[in-house]
């Protein structure tokens, strides 16, 4: 089995795409040339090569995130009108502040430009974001922008870390597959995620100070509104901290607006005490240095919280998949991550899991919720930890047994459905 993967080698990605394969044999030239390896008693050929080429061979890769890391030494994607193009420079959103999607929907339409009207490729759209939207009921134009470009490649496989978890929502992208054990790889690759799991060797062995703990770092409105309602319990056993580095127009327009009560995580300082310039797996070691630490349970409050609502798809960020590896009990803001957590684990249901999807997304409502889930602490907690623990087992059997790509090829589970007529990869 040949595989063209049209990129320059690098050990990310092929951790990325190709992990858990052995018998590694290593024919690389500056990065370019063969692998030749073994998966599920499978032998393998993985080609590294930036060259666009239409070979019938073998499987076609084309990876999104790696057009952006490699897009000052790959000559094909120069074209690309990127706005970060500094050496070093992986962000795929811009800068803190900058529009969204000012990189993602160039890459994006460059891919689909090239591959529109060939077929069968493997793209892998784990970026780490929501891609797919327009059945959420929200109007975002910048993803909605980026969806379109996705449109463009149905001929194509997307291996994507968004899930869908409706069902009629499933038939509307027949060809996005999503891929577990290859997304926390990108994860790590973007976040150094693994850091959380070592993390739950030290958590465990913690005597914490509070019992609950809810932190920010983007200054939301609506976590802007949640830790203003916990302050405002005067709760001893509940710890509120906010965090100085993600300083936007969010910051300014609302961390003037909080209570008082609220720990302040400064990153910025003079000397010794600026830790904003170390090396800090992009703004999230002193996270897990003064926030984990703090608390018996934490508060989930994952990137799209703020809608009050349900979700028809949607994808993890660090923030579920931290908690998960480090296995650390949580309550979510909102019930779409427990949603995903479901789809993707099948697993049984959060313990609090109606009780929040009551709260649907609603602050006051969640304060509430977190009141009268105060007043039974201790067993709630007991409910909790049991259910991350089964599910961070769950988890990590996946992750230490599977390549999900490579076990989804094999098995031929990539296949896409069009008015009942089925077509087969390759």
């Amino acid at each position: 089995m040949k595989f063209y993967i049209h990129h320059f080698y690098s050990i990310s990605l092929f951790y990325k795409l190709f992990h858990k394969t052995t018998n590694r044999r290593y024919e690389l030239t500056n990065n370019i040339g063969s692998i030749f390896c073994r998966y599920e008693k499978q032998d393998l050929e993985l080609v590294f090569n930036p060259f666009i080429n239409d070979n019938t061979d073998g499987y076609h890769i084309l990876d999104f995130l790696t057009c952006l890391e490699q897009i000052n030494q790959d000559d094909k994607l120069k074209i690309i009108d990127c706005v970060n193009r500094k050496e070093g420079d992986t962000s795929h959103r811009g800068k803190w502040g900058a529009e969204f999607g000012i990189n993602d929907i160039p890459i994006m339409k460059w891919i689909a430009d090239t591959l529109e009207n060939k077929s069968n490729w493997f793209i892998f759209l784990l970026r780490t974001e929501k891609s797919i939207i327009k059945y959420d009921g929200i109007n975002y134009p910048n993803v909605m922008d980026l969806e379109v470009q996705i449109d463009r490649l149905k001929n194509h496989f997307i291996i994507t870390d968004n899930v869908i978890f409706n069902e009629f929502v499933k038939t509307k992208y027949p060809n996005h597959f999503f891929c577990l054990t290859n997304t926390i790889h990108q994860w790590n690759e973007l976040l150094s995620i693994r850091w959380y799991y070592e993390f739950k060797n030290i958590f465990s062995k913690l005597n914490q100070p509070y019992d609950l703990c809810f932190s920010m770092r983007y200054h939301k409105r609506n976590r802007t509104s949640i830790i203003n309602g916990l302050a405002k319990l005067n709760d001893e056993r509940i710890y509120l901290s906010r965090v100085d580095n993600c300083i936007n127009k969010e910051f300014t327009m609302y961390s003037k607006q909080l209570e008082k009560n609220i720990n302040y995580n400064i990153n910025k300082g003079d000397d010794f005490d600026d830790i904003s310039w170390i090396e800090n797996i992009e703004h999230y070691l002193d996270y897990l240095m003064r926030i984990l630490p703090m608390s018996k349970m934490h508060i989930l409050s994952e990137t799209w919280d703020w809608k009050e609502g349900d979700f028809t798809s949607n994808y993890l960020s660090e923030k579920t998949y931290g908690f998960l590896l480090a296995n650390i009990p949580f309550i979510s803001t909102h019930q779409y991550p427990l949603d995903v957590v479901s789809e993707i684990l099948d697993t049984h249901s959060h313990p609090f899991y109606n009780e929040i999807k009551r709260v649907n997304g609603n602050p006051e409502k969640f304060v509430l919720f977190v009141e009268e889930f105060m007043k039974n602490y201790e067993t709630n907690r007991q409910l909790c930890i049991d259910w991350s623990n089964t599910t961070h087992s769950k988890l990590m059997s996946f992750i230490n047994n599977e390549n999900s790509f490579l076990k989804s090829i094999i098995h031929n589970n990539f296949i896409i459905e069009r008015n009942t007529i089925y077509k087969n990869i390759i």
